[in-house]
Protein backbone atom coordinates (compact mmCIF):
# COMPACT_ATOMS: atom_id res chain seq x y z
CA UNK A 1 0.00 0.00 0.00
CA UNK A 2 1.41 3.35 -0.94
CA UNK A 3 0.37 7.12 0.43
CA UNK A 4 1.00 9.09 -3.06
CA UNK A 5 4.69 8.21 -4.21
CA UNK A 6 5.78 8.13 -0.64
CA UNK A 7 7.18 4.71 0.45
CA UNK A 8 4.95 1.59 1.86
CA UNK A 9 2.98 2.47 4.19
CA UNK A 10 3.83 -0.06 7.83
CA UNK A 11 4.22 0.74 11.43
CA UNK A 12 7.75 2.09 11.84
CA UNK A 13 7.18 4.69 8.60
CA UNK A 14 4.20 6.29 10.29
CA UNK A 15 5.70 6.23 13.44
CA UNK A 16 8.72 8.17 11.37
CA UNK A 17 6.73 10.97 10.18
CA UNK A 18 5.50 11.11 13.79
CA UNK A 19 7.55 13.72 16.53
CA UNK A 20 9.64 11.74 18.36
CA UNK A 21 7.88 12.54 21.62
CA UNK A 22 4.47 11.51 20.10
CA UNK A 23 6.06 7.96 18.55
CA UNK A 24 7.41 6.80 21.82
CA UNK A 25 4.13 7.13 23.75
CA UNK A 26 3.35 3.62 21.32
CA UNK A 27 3.08 0.47 23.26
CA UNK A 28 4.97 -2.44 22.03
CA UNK A 29 0.92 -3.71 21.91
CA UNK A 30 -0.32 -0.40 20.18
CA UNK A 31 2.43 -0.82 17.07
CA UNK A 32 1.27 -4.63 16.64
CA UNK A 33 -1.91 -3.73 16.15
CA UNK A 34 -1.09 -0.39 14.00
CA UNK A 35 0.87 -2.58 12.03
CA UNK A 36 -2.15 -5.19 11.67
CA UNK A 37 -4.47 -2.31 10.57
CA UNK A 38 -2.00 -1.08 8.24
CA UNK A 39 -1.45 -4.62 6.02
CA UNK A 40 -3.29 -4.92 3.13
CA UNK A 41 -5.77 -7.10 3.05
CA UNK A 42 -5.50 -10.48 -0.05
CA UNK A 43 -8.33 -11.26 -1.95
CA UNK A 44 -9.04 -14.56 -3.67
CA UNK A 45 -10.54 -12.28 -6.16
CA UNK A 46 -8.67 -9.36 -6.93
CA UNK A 47 -9.59 -8.19 -10.76
CA UNK A 48 -8.50 -4.63 -11.27
CA UNK A 49 -8.90 -2.81 -14.85
CA UNK A 50 -8.34 0.34 -16.39
CA UNK A 51 -10.67 1.02 -19.52
CA UNK A 52 -10.25 3.89 -22.09
CA UNK A 53 -13.21 5.81 -23.15
CA UNK A 54 -12.03 8.30 -25.72
CA UNK A 55 -10.24 11.08 -23.76
CA UNK A 56 -11.21 9.63 -20.12
CA UNK A 57 -10.20 6.45 -18.42
CA UNK A 58 -12.77 4.66 -15.75
CA UNK A 59 -11.56 2.33 -13.49
CA UNK A 60 -13.45 -1.20 -12.31
CA UNK A 61 -12.28 -3.15 -9.29
CA UNK A 62 -14.07 -6.17 -8.27
CA UNK A 63 -12.72 -7.95 -4.79
CA UNK A 64 -14.03 -11.13 -3.45
CA UNK A 65 -13.70 -13.24 -0.43
CA UNK A 66 -14.54 -13.66 3.22
CA UNK A 67 -16.62 -11.37 5.03
CA UNK A 68 -14.72 -10.15 7.95
CA UNK A 69 -16.13 -6.63 8.36
CA UNK A 70 -18.57 -6.29 11.61
CA UNK A 71 -22.44 -6.04 11.62
CA UNK A 72 -21.98 -2.19 12.40
CA UNK A 73 -19.29 -1.29 9.78
CA UNK A 74 -21.50 -3.12 7.20
CA UNK A 75 -24.35 -1.00 7.89
CA UNK A 76 -22.12 2.06 7.54
CA UNK A 77 -20.61 1.65 4.24
CA UNK A 78 -24.38 0.64 3.16
CA UNK A 79 -25.60 3.80 4.11
CA UNK A 80 -22.24 5.60 2.72
CA UNK A 81 -22.51 3.46 -0.82
CA UNK A 82 -25.78 2.98 -1.51
CA UNK A 83 -25.76 -0.31 -4.04
CA UNK A 84 -29.30 1.31 -5.78
CA UNK A 85 -28.52 3.87 -7.40
CA UNK A 86 -28.90 4.78 -11.13
CA UNK A 87 -25.90 4.67 -12.24
CA UNK A 88 -25.15 0.56 -10.21
CA UNK A 89 -28.49 -0.18 -11.83
CA UNK A 90 -27.74 0.70 -15.22
CA UNK A 91 -24.35 -1.30 -15.21
CA UNK A 92 -25.64 -4.39 -13.60
CA UNK A 93 -28.30 -3.72 -16.52
CA UNK A 94 -25.89 -3.23 -19.29
CA UNK A 95 -23.78 -6.00 -18.16
CA UNK A 96 -26.77 -8.79 -17.82
CA UNK A 97 -28.03 -7.87 -21.38
CA UNK A 98 -24.30 -8.33 -22.15
CA UNK A 99 -24.30 -11.69 -20.61
CA UNK A 100 -27.53 -12.87 -22.31
CA UNK A 101 -26.25 -11.73 -25.55
CA UNK A 102 -22.95 -13.88 -25.00
CA UNK A 103 -25.01 -16.70 -24.20
CA UNK A 104 -27.09 -15.82 -27.22
CA UNK A 105 -24.08 -15.64 -29.32
CA UNK A 106 -22.59 -19.23 -28.03
CA UNK A 107 -25.67 -20.72 -28.68
CA UNK A 108 -25.55 -19.48 -32.58
CA UNK A 109 -21.95 -20.48 -33.24
CA UNK A 110 -22.16 -23.62 -31.29
CA UNK A 111 -25.65 -24.74 -33.43
CA UNK A 112 -26.42 -25.60 -29.19
CA UNK A 113 -30.24 -26.32 -28.67
CA UNK A 114 -31.50 -24.07 -26.17
CA UNK A 115 -34.47 -26.99 -24.74
CA UNK A 116 -31.48 -29.21 -23.94
CA UNK A 117 -30.20 -26.54 -22.07
CA UNK A 118 -32.80 -25.38 -19.80
CA UNK A 119 -34.47 -28.50 -20.08
CA UNK A 120 -31.66 -31.35 -19.48
CA UNK A 121 -34.03 -33.98 -18.56
CA UNK A 122 -36.06 -33.86 -22.01
CA UNK A 123 -35.32 -36.46 -24.33
CA UNK A 124 -35.84 -36.12 -28.23
CA UNK A 125 -38.83 -37.46 -29.91
CA UNK A 126 -38.66 -38.04 -33.82
CA UNK A 127 -40.93 -36.38 -35.66
CA UNK A 128 -41.54 -38.54 -38.66
CA UNK A 129 -43.77 -36.26 -40.76
CA UNK A 130 -41.11 -33.41 -41.32
CA UNK A 131 -39.23 -35.30 -43.10
CA UNK A 132 -36.85 -32.29 -44.76
CA UNK A 133 -34.63 -30.00 -42.97
CA UNK A 134 -36.10 -26.72 -43.95
CA UNK A 135 -39.71 -28.09 -42.56
CA UNK A 136 -38.28 -29.67 -39.53
CA UNK A 137 -36.67 -26.05 -38.69
CA UNK A 138 -39.30 -23.71 -39.48
CA UNK A 139 -41.59 -25.88 -37.07
CA UNK A 140 -39.07 -25.29 -34.21
CA UNK A 141 -37.82 -28.54 -33.99
CA UNK A 142 -34.27 -29.95 -34.35
CA UNK A 143 -33.07 -31.67 -37.33
CA UNK A 144 -29.97 -33.93 -36.74
CA UNK A 145 -28.64 -37.09 -38.24
CA UNK A 146 -31.23 -36.95 -41.02
CA UNK A 147 -34.04 -37.02 -38.48
CA UNK A 148 -36.19 -34.24 -37.10
CA UNK A 149 -36.12 -33.97 -33.12
CA UNK A 150 -38.23 -32.32 -30.39
CA UNK A 151 -36.41 -31.91 -27.60
CA UNK A 152 -39.33 -30.09 -25.92
CA UNK A 153 -40.69 -33.86 -24.26
CA UNK A 154 -40.88 -35.09 -20.70
CA UNK A 155 -39.20 -38.25 -20.70
CA UNK A 156 -41.93 -39.28 -18.12
CA UNK A 157 -44.74 -38.68 -20.70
Amino acid sequence: MKLSNSAPIGSDNVLARMAPEMAATFSPAQIQALQVALTPRRHPLNIRLSLPLGITRLYLVVLAGTELRSPDRLRQEAAQHPLWTPVNMLVMAGTTGLGILALLAMVQLTNTDLSRLFNPGAAPAGIPFKADRSSCEASGRTWREGSCLDFGHDPTF
